[in-house]
């Protein structure tokens, strides 16, 4: 197994350990953060380069800070390396490149939608570059000599974009591309600026989420009740001529009303699972048992998602998945699908206290 495949095999692993971790996210403001990130990839020289000259590999490492949700800056450091030749020699060098860039960067999925965590964001990077270069690193195509200089530091700008994938509160995943513009301070008559486009995906690693302050609680101001009055001294009544009783007549019997019937039942499923465990396969059988000595029944099929646990879609799509399959096995059982009513609230409703028992379906049957 090759290197390649080892980092994109521990790329994986590390985005569904990360997914299926549980999040106290919710105690947790997300901005302003600190982070650090690694990025790989691809970059090219255009401008005066020698045709073996193509795409080489490149590496770059970042420590930056959100200071709000739209605006952040970043350091990072990217380095590159290839062979080059000067036509009709026989001599290869090796030539290296090290980027040292201050860049600003602008979220602008934030400034779109602020006042929400967004799982998927767009941010522009724009930078001031200082590049140093080995000896060799530039070859004057046309007049067949090196362009000298290219060993001291030149400074230049950069500009492009970046797509982040929120996978959990402290990972992400990004996908970055843009160019850089560096200005030879030799100015060689050919070579005089140099475009090097780039791309590369990488992974940070975020911290410093401050806790969200405390709400104090409501205060209900305490207001001692009026004193009752004293009771107006009553007058012994006199004494009443007895009446006279005659036996009551016979009242018809009143029929007995019937209280509805109601039956509800909590069925309780695994994290991220859909699926009815067989330890709750009896709470089924009993609502099929209600619907058929209750053929005027009607029910509801609530499904919901712990919050603790995964985003806000996909909590969704997996409390929608919930309720489905409890109706699917209502009407295996022979209840009617028109009898039956799903919703799904996802998490944004927690009807226990206890996080791991909303992993629920609430099922209500009424006459």
């Amino acid at each position: 197994m090759n290197k390649t495949i080892k980092s994109m095999l521990t790329l994986v692993a590390l985005f569904v350990a990360t997914t299926l971790s549980a999040q106290n996210e919710k105690d947790y403001e997300f901005y302003p953060y600190n982070y650090i990130g690694i990025q790989g990839g691809l970059i090219k020289n255009y401008s005066g380069t020698l045709p073996d000259r193509t795409f080489s590999p490149e590496a770059a490492l970042s420590i930056g800070r959100f200071f709000l949700p739209e605006v952040g800056a970043r350091l990072s450091a990217a380095g590159t390396m290839w062979k080059a030749e000067i036509p009709g020699q026989a001599d290869k060098y090796d030539s290296k490149m090290l980027d040292l860039s201050l860049d600003l960067l602008l979220n602008f999925s934030n400034i779109l939608f602020p006042n929400r965590h967004n799982a998927v964001n767009v941010i522009g990077v724009f930078g001031m570059p200082w590049q140093l270069a080995a000896p060799h690193t530039y070859l004057d195509t046309y007049g067949g000599t090196q362009v000298t200089g290219y060993e001291k530091w030149n400074a230049g700008w950069k500009g492009g974009g970046m797509i982040e994938f929120d996978i959990a509160k402290h990972w992400g995943l990004n996908i970055e591309a843009g160019s850089v513009y560096m200005r030879n301070r030799q100015h060689s008559a050919v070579n005089k600026n140099r475009w090097w486009p780039y791309a590369m995906a990488g992974i940070s690693y975020k911290f410093g989420f401050k806790k969200k302050k405390a709400e104090a609680p409501e205060t209900v101001e305490y207001v001692a009740p009026a004193p009752e009055p004293k009771p107006a001294p009553v007058a012994e009544p006199k004494p009443e001529p007895k009446p006279v009783v005659t036996p009551p007549a016979p009242q018809p019997k009143k029929e007995e009303v019937k209280a509805p019937a109601t039956i509800e039942k909590n069925v309780y499923f695994t994290i991220n699972k859909a699926d009815i465990d067989d330890s709750e396969q009896a709470k089924i059988a009993e609502v099929v048992d209600f619907a058929k000595a209750n053929p005027d029944a009607t029910f509801t099929v609530t499904g919901y998602a712990d919050k603790g646990t995964g985003t806000a879609a996909l909590n969704k799509r997996i409390a929608e998945r919930r309720a489905q399959t409890v109706k699917t096995k209502l009407v295996y059982g022979g209840v009617d699908a028109s009898r039956i009513t799903t919703s799904s609230k996802g998490d944004t409703v927690q009807p226990f206290a206890n996080n791991d028992d909303n992993r629920v379906v609430i099922i209500v049957g009424k006459e």
